[in-house]
């Protein structure tokens, strides 16, 4: 790892549809991603499609994780619609 990248931290690719029917299996790979982390972590939304509240969800798994092993995680490109999701529980300051 370049100085640059162990400054900037890691950025994981979240990819696809995040929806009831998917996010199981995409949860189960993401955190096993997250588990070789050390270090900040950013993950990348761009490459998302549509999203539900189980988006929501796979997120809160991911911010638990960063928590448990002491890393901080940050969320970038977040979907608009799962910063409407957020919005309407009142937890979008989480995804900032």
């Amino acid at each position: 790892m370049s100085k640059a990248e162990a400054i900037a931290g890691q950025v994981i690719s979240v990819e696809g549809d995040l929806l009831f029917s998917t996010v199981v299996e995409k949860r189960t790979a993401l955190l096993n991603q997250l588990k070789q982390v050390q270090g900040p972590c950013q993950l990348d939304f761009s490459a998302v499609g549509r999203v539900d509240s189980s988006a929501l969800s796979l997120w809160f798994c991911c911010e638990r994780l960063a928590l448990a092993r002491g890393f901080e995680l940050t969320a970038i490109n977040t979907p608009e619609d799962l910063l409407s999701i957020a919005r309407l529980v009142g937890v979008e300051e989480n995804l900032h």
